[in-house]
């Protein structure tokens, strides 16, 4: 080809728009990197995105919140705090994140308190919520607990031997009560002999294992406040329900008598048959938030009426199908054999959690959903036993859903089951000798190939 002056200035002038193209299209590309972000979750319950509950209420933020993070620049758990306050930060503009390097800080950490590398402090105006893991369930719990416009008062029953959040004797529920602390929530103990009336201002009254009897009026306390629309969480212990017999009419609820007796206790290695698993929840957003077996020791099943046109039931917590409710005396005795007596003992499935809502309607004083909640044991969120299975996390979300802060009991626990790989015993001799004969084989065979063709060439 014969190429004149004429087709080479053509050609320069091709080129140089060619480049020119080239550099705007670099430059365009460049811009949108930086203001388009696009992500993928590929995991298999996206552990590395926020759930949806928290991207909702993200988005409803209306009010600047700071979040404080102590942790040192060469800490391990730094790629990882960084990580998920920016999923955070991604779904609002409202949060200003501080990263503060506790080495350099003493007087800070000791005004905050902090006890940890990686604790955050969350804070809105004067609301403060301490986070000590790097979880979304603990983060977004303390973003909406500090978010709260009022007060959540639990009041518990005094005056009867019940349980108490305020003391650390096993029998006692001081670590639950620590943990409702750290949620948001404010205690008060209420002997009702000394108080005729429960503050107007109570998201839930507690009930916990009373050990004597009641009087007529402080039943019909109890009786008013639920008229008027209150919200109550009642445990009950197998050998205590005379105590409040007449409430349990009242709500049209039975006891069934006996004990629970579970043989599947014997998989975790409780040689009690008293000890109760319950891995069957109802579908709501409490047993959703439930992620394992709750264990509870020496329980009672419940029974509703489901005809009653006031109030709506749900079972919560139901037994397998091999519980039984045992009629008989129980000892001490180890060696004491406890087998099922078709005409005298109530057999499974059983309630042992049995939930009750009532829409509100013009006698009441409030205008929200009443919600009780009836737990045939209290010992599963004693100091003893709270911190088997999931216990505390059914413990949290009871309340969360009595004080109707249903947006805390949806946040999920986020775990890692793609993190490890299961070979069979096949597979596995497969891959070993994959890499051991088949793959070692194969480039001895292309190597001698090459060769011999080279030789032949």
């Amino acid at each position: 080809m014969n190429i004149n002056p004429k087709i080479q200035r053509q050609l320069k002038i091709q080129n140089i728009f060619f480049y020119l193209l080239l550099i705007v299209v670099v430059v365009l590309i460049a811009q949108l990197s930086l203001k388009t972000n696009v992500r993928s979750d590929w995991t298999v319950n996206n552990r590395h995105s926020l759930s949806e509950t928290s991207i909702t209420f993200l988005k409803q933020l209306d009010q600047q919140v700071t979040i404080q993070a102590f942790i040192s620049p060469s800490d391990e758990y730094r790629p990882t705090l960084e990580a998920l306050l920016t999923r955070y930060q991604r779904h609002s503009k409202n949060l200003n994140v501080v990263y503060i390097n506790p080495d350099f800080s003493p007087d800070r950490v000791r005004d905050l308190n902090i006890q940890q590398q990686g604790e955050m402090v969350v804070t809105l105006g004067e609301q403060q919520q301490h986070v000590y893991d790097l979880s979304e369930q603990s983060l977004t719990n303390a973003l909406i607990t500090i978010s709260r416009q009022q007060e959540q008062w639990l009041i518990f029953i005094e005056g009867h031997g019940e349980r108490s959040p305020l003391n650390q004797a096993n029998f006692n529920l001081s670590t639950w009560g620590e943990q409702l602390k750290q949620k948001g929530f404010k205690l008060q103990g209420l002997n009702l002999v000394e108080h005729s009336q429960i503050p107007s201002n109570a998201a839930a009254v507690i009930i916990a294992s009373p050990e004597r009897d009641w009087l007529e009026g402080e039943i019909n306390i109890i009786k008013r406040y639920i008229e008027d629309g209150g919200n109550l969480l009642w445990l009950v212990e197998p050998n205590d329900t005379e105590y409040l017999a007449s409430l349990a009419e009242y709500l049209n609820i039975e006891f069934i008598s006996g004990t629970l007796i579970d043989p599947n206790a014997q998989m975790l290695g409780i040689t009690d048959p008293q000890f109760v698993l319950i891995t069957n929840y109802a579908n709501h957003p409490i047993g959703k938030a439930t992620s394992s077996v709750t264990l509870f020791p020496q329980a009672v099943a419940i029974e509703h009426d489901t005809e009653n046109p006031y109030w709506r039931s749900l079972p919560l917590l139901t037994t397998q199908d091999n519980v039984w409710s045992e009629m008989s005396p129980i000892d001490d005795n180890p060696d004491q054999e406890i087998i099922f007596d078709l005409g005298n003992d109530t057999a499974g499935p059983l309630n042992v959690g049995l939930l009750l809502t009532r829409l509100p309607d013009e006698n009441m004083a409030k205008d929200a959903e009443q919600r009780i909640a009836v737990i045939g044991d209290g010992d599963f969120l004693s100091n003893t036993y709270i911190g088997n299975a999931a216990n505390l996390e059914l413990g949290i979300a009871l309340m969360n859903w009595l004080a109707a802060d249903d947006s805390l009991i949806n946040i999920p626990v986020k775990t890692t089951p793609d993190n490890q790989l299961e070979l069979t015993r096949t597979q596995s001799i497969i891959i070993g000798l994959g890499f051991l004969i088949v793959i070692p084989m194969l480039l001895l065979g292309i190597g001698l190939w090459l060769w011999w063709y080279r030789r032949k060439q």
